[in-house]
């Protein structure tokens, strides 16, 4: 993910442009046969257009190099320059502002997201946002589990109208981090009933559900969890909101 360095960290009115089922899209616009696809199972279509892709290779070099060129060609249209692309995906674009032109007659480039408020990590490989319904998106965490969503949650909710309510909360969520009895919130899935989990004196271990519900909280390294999870982006809020 290489988010554009010449940006703020945090940005408000942010816009996701991209190419509705892309593959499926494109190879029944230039005539493919997608006869036997279904288009309203998402996980089956990609499925099935994936074994397509490996079978021919000249089909998948056609499908790269066609939503390569439909991007480009509505970049161009609208005038969209470097300063106003945060991200560019496979498919579609993340922008500062809103496209005029979405229909050049063939492939339409949809609006799928308003973020009203959009933050990259401090080292602009990751980035968390909220959208105009209330929906949270996080990109580009790994090894991300639910109960630590939840905190991303929080900090997008935050009031970032009010700088006084902005440093209080992530105050109070560093605090809830550090002090929380809620094991689940370390506990990293990596199989079904089985956790990966960062103890202060033996680092990782590998642990049962059952083995979880007897641990003591206080032997999390919770500073490692903050600072591999949260940090990088309380980072960028601190430093865009102290000026």
């Amino acid at each position: 993910m290489k988010i554009n360095k010449n940006l703020k960290l945090f940005l408000r009115d942010v816009y996701l442009y991209d190419i509705e089922s892309c593959h499926y899209t494109i190879m029944k616009t230039f005539s493919f046969d997608v006869s036997g696809i279904n288009p309203l199972d998402k996980e089956e279509r990609n499925i099935q257009i994936g074994k397509m892709m490996r079978k021919n290779p000249k089909l998948t070099s056609a499908l790269r190099s066609h939503t390569k060129s439909v991007i480009d060609n509505y970049i161009n249209a609208n005038r969209v320059t470097d300063n106003d692309i945060i991200l560019r995906q496979y498919d579609g674009i993340i922008i500062t502002k809103t496209l005029r032109v979405t229909d050049l007659g063939g492939i339409q480039l949809n609006i799928r997201r308003h973020f009203l408020i959009f933050i990259t990590s401090i080292d602009r490989t990751k980035y968390i946002a909220i959208d105009s319904f209330g929906k949270t998106s996080i990109k580009g965490v790994s090894h991300r589990y639910e109960e630590m969503d939840k905190i991303y949650q929080r900090i997008c909710k935050i009031n970032y109208l009010n700088k006084e309510s902005i440093f209080r909360n992530l105050q109070e969520i560093k605090n809830h981090i550090m002090t929380t009895k809620n094991i689940k919130l370390f506990a990293i899935p990596i199989d079904k009933n089985k956790f990966n989990i960062f103890l202060k004196e033996y680092g990782q271990v590998e642990i049962s559900g059952t083995t979880l519900k007897i641990m003591d909280p206080d032997d999390i390294d919770r500073e490692k969890y903050f600072n591999f999870y949260i940090a990088p982006f309380t980072k960028s809020i601190v430093v865009e909101f102290v000026r």
